[in-house]
Formats: structure tokens, sequence, C-alpha cells
């Protein structure tokens, strides 16, 4: 069986990946004025919400130009969130095995991603960095939603 810590610190980083899709999709929607509905929309398609992030970006570029602060912004953050989620899939998507082989005394356990037939090493301290990583981006989305004048979308949307 897995460490605990392993699978607290993998349990952190789905959360937090899910955090981070959340507030992404709170950010396309205030930008485009729309509701809670389309909120919703957003999240129940898987990978929703970064096409959606990717499309804002085109929206903006159009409207503003390639050379405006907030569309480099929007682009950084999808960039960030891009890697961040590829990694947290990774792990996430990986699974325990043991090992055996000629050359190991006793059966090693390890991480295996089944869909690239690659071992995986990852340390605790890298596993950290990624839950600081999309908590960071779950920030700078919050924050960037303040940056766009329209509507906020009605009705209950959380406790933020």
């Amino acid at each position: 069986m897995a460490d605990d810590k392993f699978l607290q610190a993998l349990g952190e980083i789905t959360v937090e990946a899910s955090a981070v899709e959340y507030c992404v999709a709170y950010l396309v929607t205030v930008a485009r004025g729309h509701d809670k509905s389309e909120l919703a929309s957003i999240l129940k398609r898987v990978g929703a919400a970064r096409n959606e992030l990717l499309k804002l970006c085109q929206e903006t570029r159009a409207a503003r130009g390639e050379n405006d602060g907030l569309y480099r912004d929007l682009v950084g953050l999808e960039k960030r969130m891009s890697r961040a989620l590829w990694e947290r899939n990774r792990l996430v998507h990986a699974v325990e095995v043991l090992r055996l082989a000629d050359h190991l005394s006793e059966a090693e356990l390890a991480l295996w991603h089944p869909k690239t037939d690659t071992d995986l090493r990852v340390s605790a301290s890298e596993m950290d960095e990624l839950i600081r990583e999309l908590r960071g981006i779950a920030g700078t989305t919050l924050r960037m939603t303040h940056r766009f004048n329209g509507p906020k979308p009605t009705g209950q949307m959380g406790n933020s």
C-alpha cells in the first residue's frame, strides 16, 4: 500500500486542481457577463474550463490586441494551468505496482503510468511544489476576475 503522506499529497493535488478548474470557469463566466448556468455548463464538461480559457484568450486578443496586458496575463494563466493539470493527471493516473526483476533481491514498489508506459519518480517536495503552484494559480485567477468590468454571475456562487 502507498505511503500515507503520498496519498495525502495526491488527495490535496486532486482537490487543488478542481479548485483551479472552478476558478477558471468562474473567471470565464464573469468575463463574458454570463450567469451561474454558464458556470455550471463549463464545470460539467471534462476539460471545458481550460478550453473556455483558450477561447477567452482569443476573444481578448481580438478585442484588445496581442500587446494588451490582460491578454498576456490570460495566456500566461493558461500555460500555468495546462502544465499543472498535466502533472496532476500524470500522478493521478499512475498506478502503484510491484516490480519483480532478477537483479532485485525483493520486489520493488514503483509508480507506473500505463498510458505512457513510464515509471514515475516523484519526491514529496515536488508534490508539495505542485500543490503550491495549483493554489497560486487559483489565487491569480480570482484576482484576474476583478479586472473584468462586466456583471458578476447571478445566483448563489458559494461563500467567496
